[in-house]
């Protein structure tokens, strides 16, 4: 596929991996992995716009491959809580262009 990238300063495949990988209809990451984290955000973003399976209750087809019982973390809702490094939370995309008024009414 290098042909097709072409140009593009070699600093910046690890964004691209993130925009492609946020496109996939499944995604595993790891639990830890900052690049995972940002996957996930961007899915987030996509499934919300799209409202594709999911968007109402902020869940996505990613899974985490290590460690174990963390597998189905993104299956399930999860509200923000420490700490709060080492995953997205639905609150990142859900909601995200309506005001705080609307949110509290709904």
């Amino acid at each position: 596929f290098k042909e097709h990238i072409k140009g593009i300063n070699t600093n910046f495949y690890g964004m691209l991996d993130q925009l492609i990988a946020s496109k996939g209809r499944v995604f595993f990451g790891t639990w830890w992995s900052t690049l995972s984290g940002y996957v996930n955000r961007m899915r987030g973003y996509y499934i919300a716009k799209h409202k594709l399976e999911g968007y109402e209750d902020g869940t996505m087809e990613s899974y985490y491959f290590y460690p174990d019982e963390r597998i189905n973390q993104m299956k399930k809702y999860m509200p923000v809580k420490k700490p709060i490094y080492m995953r997205e939370f639905p609150t990142s995309w859900r909601d995200l262009d309506k005001g705080i008024e609307e949110i509290h009414q709904s």
